[in-house]
């Protein structure tokens, strides 16, 4: 069977660089009618070029998803350009190190807002229109939020609560034809280092680093999560519902 995203309405948040990014070209070459969500102006564009079909540009939302009304927006665009929704693929995400012996509550506070506040509110947003098309939601976690790791503890409170929240929300619109699904990628090549301040320069070593502590001992590709995505997105498997499918090379095992 092949996946076939023709004339669907795929919503895909964090657009502009890592999965996100390689998850939008993927679902423009199975002819999806994207749209594109994220801050970066020039990465969003940049990505959005690499999306384009038949010459037409996937519609772009530039916006930061904390912001009040900003999820409001992005579901209300997509309805006035295509008039459906059929996939959301929640990808937006960010890792700040914060543990309990920090003196503030803002790294808390801005990670809930972000890796845990956005996804729920798209859901919230989408799920009558879903309901229409029988389409659903991908929402992405981490493998790893399950290992006790020192400096991590904001991070995976959001990533596991993220994963608890999809499982619970499946249950209550399994009988709309809804699906929700969460994908949980171990250590991934993406931008996410640079926001605990890894300069650009060390950033290879740092992904090399790393990976010597997982069994495979390389950064899993953002491509190859993107593939996953896809097909958990697809029709292929539509009883594929509540699911916390990881994509870690064992490492959660560990």
């Amino acid at each position: 069977m092949d996946i076939n995203f023709k004339n669907k309405v795929v919503i895909v948040t964090g657009a502009s660089s890592g999965i996100g990014a390689e998850v939008a070209k993927l679902f423009a070459r199975y002819e999806a009618k994207l749209v594109l969500v994220g801050r970066n102006e020039e990465r969003l564009k940049n990505v959005a070029q690499d999306c384009t079909i038949d010459g037409l540009l996937p519609l772009c939302i530039i916006l930061d998803l904390t912001h009040p009304g900003s999820c409001e927006t992005v579901i209300n665009q997509t309805i006035e350009v295509h008039g459906k929704i059929d996939v959301v693929i929640n990808g937006a995400g960010k890792l700040k190190m914060a543990s309990i012996f920090d003196q503030s509550i803002d790294t808390f506070d801005e990670l809930i807002a972000i890796n845990l506040r956005v996804p729920y509110y798209m859901c919230q947003l989408a799920v009558p229109y879903l309901r229409k098309t029988k389409g659903n939601i991908v929402n992405i976690a981490a493998s790893l939020s399950h290992r006790h790791t020192s400096g991590f503890l904001t991070y995976n409170i959001t990533k596991n609560a993220l994963q608890m929240f999809s499982e619970q929300a499946a249950v209550e619109v399994n009988g709309e034809g809804i699906r929700i699904n969460t994908i949980n990628p171990g250590f991934t090549r993406t931008n996410l280092l640079r926001n605990i301040n890894i300069e650009p320069q060390y950033l290879e070593a740092t992904y090399k680093r790393i990976s010597e502590h997982f069994p495979t001992r390389v950064a899993i590709e953002a491509s190859e999560v993107a593939k996953l995505i896809c097909i958990i997105a697809s029709d292929l498997f539509p009883d594929i519902n509540g699911s916390n499918i990881g994509i870690d090379g064992a490492s959660s095992l560990l």
